[in-house]
């Protein structure tokens, strides 16, 4: 019965926004050390309870990555990348996108400074399957995505759509806002972490073949 405290979850967004936003303008080269100097902007005034409501949407669709793949409901995914688009428009228009390996996202956002190396945010869209009969032992249902006490309830809710949901409400907060980043911003969503991922190894490969050498990777795939 995982959840997504609320309280933390507007902190976490908050700083993801506003990390983002910081000068990046960092490094002298000589320097071995890498003294670094970051001018953090404020961070901006997050809706928690729309950000919750939309996790609680993410976490209702049902990206259940089986061992078998044929059990898979791929149209689930074709349905998050669509919610992920209405969703959050200014992201979409400020970034590119496409997919690789069938459902993985790779998204980016242009830099001003192509020699200032880019971060990659990363989070799965997949989850693990729901045991049958053990449904009757979730205090919410496990895919409602019900926000109750506090919390947004659901398989899925911190591992990982809780983190997929928070990029992109930062990303969307500040593109709203008309930041324009220094460095590249990259998304890499895989879709099928839970099973081994070979979205993973194609995005990388990809990433690899632009010569995309990040200087952050602060969230997991």
């Amino acid at each position: 019965m995982k959840k997504q405290l609320l309280g933390g979850a507007a902190l976490i967004l908050g700083a993801a926004a506003a990390t983002l936003a910081w000068n990046t303008s960092q490094l002298d080269s000589g320097n071995q050390a890498e003294a670094v100097a970051l001018a953090v902007a404020p961070a901006p005034k997050v809706d928690v309870a729309a950000a919750a409501q939309r996790l609680g949407e993410a976490i209702r669709f049902l990206t259940i990555s089986n061992q078998n793949a044929a059990d898979n409901r791929i149209e689930e995914w074709d349905r998050l990348h669509a919610w992920l688009k209405t969703s959050y428009p200014a992201t979409h228009a400020a970034m590119a996108r496409e997919t690789v390996a069938g459902h993985t996202l790779v998204m980016h956002w242009k830099g001003s400074d192509p020699a200032a190396k880019p971060i990659i945010l990363m989070a799965h869209q997949d989850v693990v399957p729901v045991t049958p009969g053990t449904e009757k032992d979730w205090k919410q249902p496990p895919f409602g995505g019900v926000v109750a006490n506090g919390a947004v309830w659901g398989r899925g809710a911190m591992d990982d759509k809780g983190a997929l949901v928070t990029i992109f409400e930062a990303l969307e907060l500040l593109a709203k806002d008309g930041f324009k980043p220094t460095r590249s911003v990259w998304i890499v969503s895989g879709h099928d972490e839970e099973v081994g991922g070979i979205g993973a190894k194609a995005a990388a490969d990809l990433l690899k073949s632009r010569g995309v050498r990040a200087r952050l990777l602060p969230m997991r795939l």
